[in-house]
């Protein structure tokens, strides 16, 4: 009498498969899957008889599978934080771009205009030398521009003027 060879589970393979792929390179689309056909393949295992093996396959698939899906709040909580700074410094930057245009702009309305030190540059002045209107520039983190006179800087309600900022980088 010969023994047949037991076959290897399929479900059990593409476990083990997904799960790996779910670590390395296609994160919850792997790793969700490989958990599935993990929790498919231990229990058709159990109850072939000894006509399919792959148990160890099927606990690997699982074990790569869940801790692919716990990766994911893991990198979400890296993530998130860094895309907030990151959005911040645009905005601030940004913010810092316009207080240096309208000061350009200020500068420039002033020697055109003869406009001393103390002077206030009306809005329609420097608007003309602005590219967009004094109106439609806003700080993209909501704040309102202070002009103010000739021989100080320009500031912003939310981050101040150009050299206060240029102090805090």
């Amino acid at each position: 009498m010969t023994q047949q060879q037991a076959k290897t589970a399929g479900v059990a393979i593409a476990s083990l498969v997904l799960g790996i792929l779910g670590l390395t390179c296609v994160g919850p689309l792997g790793a969700i899957p490989a958990v599935i056909c993990g929790h498919i393949a231990l229990p058709k295992i159990k109850h072939s008889a000894g006509a399919l093996q792959g148990e160890g396959l099927a606990l690997a698939g699982l074990i790569t599978g869940y801790i692919g899906i716990a990766l994911i709040p893991l990198l979400a909580a890296i993530a998130i934080p860094n895309f907030m700074k990151a959005r911040e410094i645009t905005q601030r930057n940004a913010c810092i771009n316009n207080v240096r245009l309208i000061e350009a702009a200020k500068e420039q309305a002033a020697m055109e205009h003869n406009y001393k030190e103390g002077d206030t540059v009306p809005e329609t002045e420097l608007s003309s030398y602005l590219t967009t209107g004094l109106s439609e520039m806003v700080c993209p983190a909501g704040g309102s521009y202070a002009i103010k006179p000739v021989g100080q800087e320009p500031a912003c309600s939310i981050h101040g003027t150009m050299s206060a900022e240029m102090q805090t980088r």
